[in-house]
C-alpha cells in the first residue's frame, strides 16, 4: 500500500485533532481551537461505491476526527479500512483530509482522499474535489459534489438532498437521496445512477452510538448494478 503511506504518517501525526463524519458530532460555536475523535465499525451485507458493487459483503473500521478552526472553519482526518467477509478477497485502506469553510447557509468543503485497493475493480488513487452543502432549515440539506478520480482517469459528481427527523432525545431518523454522474469515470459518461438510504440512530450515551441503515442504488448506466442492501454502524466518539 505505497500510495497511502505518507498520508498515513501525516493522519497519524494529526489524529488527535480529527472527527469522523457523524451528525452526532457538531461543529463548534466559538473561536477556541477544539477537537473530538472517533471510531467508527461498519457492516454492510454489499458494499456499493458510487454505482459499483465492491463487495458481496463487508466490515470496515475507521479513525477519524475534526479540529475546529475557527467558529466557521474546520480540518477533518481519518484513516479507514474495509475487507470482504463474503465471497472474494477485496480489501480497501485509504485517508482522507478535508476542509471546511461554513459561511452563513452555506459550506464549502475541499477534499482529497488517498485509496489503495486489492482484488477489486476499481484501481487505487488519488480522489480530489470539493462539495458545496446548502442547510436550507434544521431537518433538510442539499449537497453538491464533484471529484477528480486518478484511478479511474475521470471525474464523478452527485448530487444529495438530506432529511433529519427526530424521534426521542436520543433517537433520529436520517433519509438520503441523490443522482450520481461521470466522466470517464472508469470509461463510462452521463448520468450514472439513483442511490437512497434510510438510517436509523440510537444514542446509548453522550459518546456511544448505533446505526442501521437499509439502502438501494439504480443503476442508469448500462454497466452500473441495481443494489438493495443493509447494515449496520457501531461508533465510539472522545
Amino acid at each position: 500500500m505505497k500510495l497511502i503511506n505518507s498520508a498515513s504518517i501525516l493522519s497519524l501525526t494529526c489524529l488527535s485533532v480529527i472527527a469522523a463524519d457523524d451528525p452526532s458530532i457538531q461543529k463548534n460555536s466559538d473561536a477556541e481551537i477544539k477537537f473530538g475523535l472517533e471510531g467508527l465499525t461498519t457492516w454492510r451485507s454489499e458494499y456499493m461505491y458510487r454505482g459499483f458493487k465492491l463487495a458481496d459483503k463487508s466490515i470496515g473500521f475507521q479513525i477519524a476526527g475534526q479540529l475546529a478552526l475557527s467558529d466557521t472553519e474546520t480540518l477533518d482526518i481519518g484513516l479507514y479500512f474495509d475487507t470482504a467477509t463474503g465471497d472474494g478477497d477485496f480489501t480497501e485502506a485509504g485517508t482522507f483530509i478535508d476542509f471546511s469553510k461554513n459561511i452563513g447557509d452555506l459550506t464549502y468543503t475541499a477534499k482529497l482522499n488517498l485509496r489503495d485497493y486489492a482484488n477489486s475493480q476499481l484501481k487505487s488513487g488519488a480522489d480530489l474535489g470539493g462539495s458545496v452543502n446548502w442547510k436550507m432549515n434544521e431537518n433538510i440539506d442539499f449537497t453538491a459534489l464533484l471529484t477528480y478520480d486518478t484511478g479511474a482517469k475521470g471525474a464523478y459528481g452527485e448530487v444529495k438532498a438530506t432529511t433529519y427527523k427526530g424521534i426521542t432525545d436520543s433517537a433520529y431518523l436520517l433519509f438520503h437521496t441523490g443522482l450520481g454522474a461521470t466522466a470517464d469515470y472508469y470509461e463510462r459518461s452521463g448520468i450514472h445512477h439513483l442511490f437512497a438510504k434510510l438510517e436509523y440512530t440510537y444514542n446509548i450515551s453522550d459518546n456511544v452510538s448505533v446505526t442501521s441503515f437499509l439502502g438501494a442504488s439504480i443503476g442508469i448506466h448500462d454497466e452500473a448494478v441495481n443494489s438493495l442492501y443493509g447494515g449496520i454502524y457501531f461508533a465510539v466518539s472522545f
